[in-house]
């Protein structure tokens, strides 16, 4: 039996830098991407200032001014686009399947990380300077080395391209756009590959529910758990809880479905005392769970089309601005600095 006393020990995952770094309350998130979002506009305005000096013309900046996506719209977008994690990730694998490239079950937790991967990144950066497309894809290719599933970039491309060729349409998605992007969002991630995920608890608390209850029906249970888990990857629950906590919360809500009483199995394992700590994060987990809603295309779309308007164009190497200064980062002399 788990009790407050021994909960409050440290335990395995206080110790990761998932806990000590990428642990933040809901008011605090909404802080920082707040002024995130703030200092991003501010730059995509000045740079829109330097470049109309370049053609004598400020219609780009009216245009980005009355275009700039609000904190909540950059999450829109963001969340959409880990949507599409999953999307590319089944194409891959479905590209790989007789090759083993992608094993089943390391799919989960390449899925989970590269979301994670992208969750974080944001948490620094902003859509402004770093259109989700790219940033997607770069996450989720670091995500396959990241859990043991390495592929060479030209395989990883390939169903993209040939995606973006049935369509009939120019292809896009090249080499190049996510290999330059990876020390970007290394660095975003402070060097922190490492991601710990709700599944593997999920199923701990599958195999020690099974003495309490019937194995048939919790199975059931366990499988709609794993939905939840899914769930869970795209609200801000890996920046609130343990993955433990994660789990258990939605083993709780799946257990609902199929009138099951998990407090019977809580009340055995853990103490009055960790349960009364316990309950409370439960049921925000599971009001999280519940209360998810994800971008619709349409929506997506259309805040895309406000992006194209107010893109740092210092960051955008389609801009005037930025191969003016790209022409003179190359006209410069190298300077070593032991020099």
């Amino acid at each position: 039996m788990v009790s407050a006393e021994s909960s409050s020990k440290l335990q395995l995952f206080e110790q990761t830098s998932q806990y000590r770094h990428w642990r933040f309350t809901p008011e605090t998130l909404e802080t920082l991407r707040a002024a995130n979002n703030k200092q991003g506009a501010d730059r995509v305005l000045h740079a829109l200032r330097e470049e109309a000096h370049m053609d004598q013309s400020s219609a780009r900046i009216s245009e980005a001014t009355t275009n700039l996506l609000t904190p909540h719209e950059e999450l829109q977008l963001i969340n959409h686009y880990l949507q599409m994690i999953i999307r590319t990730l089944n194409g891959l694998s479905r590209k790989y399947r007789e090759t083993n490239m992608l094993k089943p079950e390391a799919i989960n937790n390449i899925k989970a990380t590269a979301i994670n991967y992208m969750k974080r990144f944001y948490l620094h950066n902003v859509v402004f300077d770093y259109p989700p497309k790219n940033i997607m894809l770069t996450c989720l290719y670091l995500a396959t080395k990241a859990e043991n599933s390495f592929m060479k970039i030209e395989d990883f491309i390939r169903p993209l391209q040939d995606a973006e060729g049935r369509k009939g349409g120019k292809v896009q998605t090249q080499s190049s756009s996510i290999l330059d992007l990876e020390f970007v969002v290394i660095q975003s991630l402070q060097f922190e590959l490492a991601v710990h995920h709700p599944y593997r608890p999920a199923y701990g608390f599958f195999l020690d529910m099974q003495p309490y209850y019937d194995v048939a029906v919790l199975k059931t249970a366990y499988d709609r758990t794993v939905h939840f888990n899914d769930i869970s990857l795209f609200t801000d629950l890996v920046f609130l809880y343990q993955p433990s906590q994660i789990a258990l919360g939605a083993f709780k809500l799946a257990a609902k479905e199929v009138d099951i009483d998990i407090d019977v199995y809580l009340a055995q394992r853990f103490d009055a005392r960790a349960l009364e700590v316990l309950y409370p994060i439960l049921d925000d987990i599971q009001d999280i769970i519940s209360g998810f809603k994800n971008t619709t295309t349409n929506e997506a779309r259309a805040i895309d089309r406000k992006l194209i308007l107010c893109r740092n164009p210092e960051k955008n190497p389609a801009s005037m601005l930025y191969q003016k200064k790209a022409a003179e980062q190359a006209d410069s002399p190298y300077v070593s600095d032991s020099d």
